[in-house]
């Protein structure tokens, strides 16, 4: 059951994330990635580019060197057979020229990788190369972060990459570390290997690095490194959402603990006092922001719930267990469930599960497909049969709160919205972003205000019932549904049904959050101390190799 929920929830949600942006002439649909870890910390990288080409006279693949990577033994071939290697690479030969040829091009930072086109249209090509010192031998592990995928002209649509041991060894939880950086995706421990896959298209600034860590004695690299990994991890977790706190501290002695608790009980009042101001002067700066800016009227930023409640919980607009609820009462809006209210009011009913919902976004059928799968075969869904399911099944529904959120910041670094890679408060924002921001303190200020504009004479032409989900989402439905109730006498019983509905997201939403944060906080910990997971959009500094490539 648990398999099956998972594999329908990442079936909706690629559906989602692929959406594609319009491509060049040329196009590379599926890069396959093979890397085999030698025991002198070397690799043969074997690269297989599914491309289509209509322009351009070559492909190419930079790679820096750092001052210790270098490459030999490149070989080339696609259908029609092996390419002939070229010792001196000239990028402005002609088609004809590099036509069934390849060569290594230096370059002031290191080398490009080049093969010609040889022919348009739909190839495949094979590129295998011995990479010299990728794995460092370093004072407390050995290992590597390398930049395997970099920006490209001519981006990879899927990406998908295997590191192994060339003679057979296992790489497990066991000996092995394994963190990713820069794409929308997730690594893995899968059949003794690593395997790392994008979940949508890399375009812009995104790029694939992954960085592994060895215990001592896996392999026996040459390259010797005078400095610890865990210098290499700070430096590659800076500005990404993995947590350093998650890693294995070392055991503290008596004094230890006496000296911190000293340092806290001296400085916790000043930090008190501090985080008390720090807050109040957000709000303040908030409240007045809100006040300037101009009345939102529609759905803010494009409609995407999880771009509004990412933006919103970063800027302390909403709560960041508002989400869950805020897309279970859409789907009681839409239709989709059906609450079978009990005479006494209680908040404790039932939701049958009507149908599929009809809105455009799948996350609103993955969090159904949840929905479903608890409630069983009668699909008559109680609260009880969730919170058993919740506490059993708890992976589903922190995959889907992690690909919401992953999902918002995709989309808002995409449209330039963060100055780094996370969004922690205004001062995260560029322009852009806090434009972004503007339209939810614009509809939150609407919202407020709603009665007093109808009273103005502004007759407004709205969806009620999509007002009081964002209201949820925003944290003030109380203070808006009075006026609705107002505004609306002659469906007085569909505003204060739909207010009881509120109550009922707000009940199984305590249920939901509950499993999903516990969840959360587990996979989050493992993730960070190597054991897999989701990719970090940001953060991966401090890596080799990297350098882009495409076609020319």
């Amino acid at each position: 059951m648990k398999k099956k929920i998972i594999a329908l929830l990442l079936a909706c949600l690629c559906a989602a994330l692929c959406s594609v942006t319009a491509f060049a002439a040329n196009r590379v649909p599926e890069m396959e990635i093979d890397v085999a870890l030698r025991r002198d910390g070397s690799a043969v990288i074997t690269q297989v580019w599914t491309a289509r080409t209509e322009e351009g006279t070559e492909f190419y693949l930079a790679c820096r060197d750092n001052g210790y990577l270098s490459i030999t033994g490149l070989s080339v071939s696609d259908e029609a057979g092996p390419y002939t290697f070229v010792e001196d690479w000239d990028v402005d030969a002609s088609f004809e020229e590099k036509a069934g040829k390849c060569g290594i091009h230096p370059t002031d930072e290191g080398v490009e990788l080049c093969w010609g086109i040889s022919q348009y249209g739909s190839r495949r090509y094979t590129l295998t190369y011995l990479l010299h010192d990728l794995v460092g031998s370093y004072t407390d592990a050995d290992g590597f972060n390398h930049r395997f995928v970099d920006e490209m002209t001519t981006f990879p649509t899927g990406v998908s990459l295997t590191i192994r041991r060339e003679d057979g060894a296992p790489l497990a939880e066991e000996n092995c570390g394994i963190w990713a950086f820069g794409y929308d995706g997730s690594i893995w421990f899968e059949d003794g290997a690593v395997r790392a896959r994008t979940d949508s298209p890399l375009e812009g600034s995104e790029h694939m690095t992954v960085m592994l860590s060895l215990q001592k004695g896996v392999l026996s690299p040459l390259r010797a490194v005078e400095d610890s990994f865990e210098t290499v991890k700070e430096r590659a977790f800076a500005g990404s959402d993995y947590d350093t706190e998650a890693e294995e501290e070392e055991e503290l002695t008596a004094g230890d603990w006496a000296l911190g608790l000293s340092v806290i009980c001296g400085g916790i009042g000043l930090v008190a006092l501090g985080g008390v101001a720090a807050a109040k002067h957000r709000k303040k700066k908030l409240k007045k922001r809100m006040e300037s800016v101009p009345y939102f009227r529609e759905a803010p930023n494009g409609g995407n719930l999880n771009v509004t409640h990412r933006l919103g919980s970063a800027c302390e607009l909403c709560r960041e267990d508002s989400l869950l609820g805020a897309y279970l009462l859409r789907l009681i809006s839409d239709g989709a469930l059906e609450p079978e209210e009990k005479a006494d009011g209680s908040v404790q009913v039932d939701l049958r599960l009507v149908r599929p919902p009809q809105s455009a976004s799948p996350y609103d059928d993955a969090f159904y497909t949840i929905l479903e799968a608890a409630a069983g075969p009668d699909r008559l869904l109680q609260a009880k049969e969730l919170e058993r399911f919740c506490n059993q099944n708890a992976k589903p529904l922190a995959g889907f709160g992690e690909s919401c959120r992953q999902d918002a910041d995709r989309t808002l670094i995409r449209g330039g919205c963060y100055r780094g890679a996370v969004c922690e408060g205004v001062k995260s924002l560029t322009p852009q972003g806090k434009k972004q921001l503007d339209e939810i303190l614009g509809l939150k200020r609407y919202l407020l205000d709603f009665s007093l504009i109808y009273e103005r004479g502004v007759r407004e032409t709205v969806i009620w019932q999509d007002l009081l989900i964002y209201a949820h989402l925003l944290g003030i439905a109380d203070k808006v549904v009075p006026q609705i109730r107002k505004l609306y006498p002659d469906a007085l019983p569909q505003v204060e049904r739909f207010e009881r509905y509120i109550g009922y997201a707000g009940y199984y939403n305590g249920y939901m959050y509950n499993a999903y944060a516990m969840e959360r906080q587990r996979q989050q910990s493992a993730r960070s101390s190597g054991s897999g997971g989701m990719a970090s959009c940001g953060g991966g500094g401090g890596f080799s190799g990297g350098g882009g490539g495409g076609t020319r």
